[in-house]
């Protein structure tokens, strides 16, 4: 599985959560950093589809959102469990 993770390279507790879930479930992804002068056009045109803010995750290419989306996505592809766990 490919995940590209896209943050700005300043602290953002969005992106640190989404992190540290994968981290913490060892799954193994991609970071993508961007300076605060980087223009949404340009992020964009790196992801490759209009992107309105950071942090957004990636799978496969796909637009997955930012950190519930991406619980949600791994619960339902059965690679983490969220049972017993609190998420955020």
């Amino acid at each position: 599985m490919n995940i590209e993770l896209y943050l700005y390279a300043k602290y953002d507790k969005a992106a640190l959560d989404i992190l540290k879930l994968l981290d913490e479930n060892n799954i193994q992804f991609s970071v993508y950093t961007f300076g605060e002068n980087d223009s949404l056009d340009m992020i964009s045109n790196r992801v490759g589809e209009k992107i309105r803010r950071l942090p957004v995750v990636m799978v496969e290419g796909k637009r997955v959102g930012r950190y519930y989306d991406l619980i949600e996505y791994l619960v339902n592809e059965g690679i983490i469990n969220y049972q017993g766990k609190s998420y955020g």
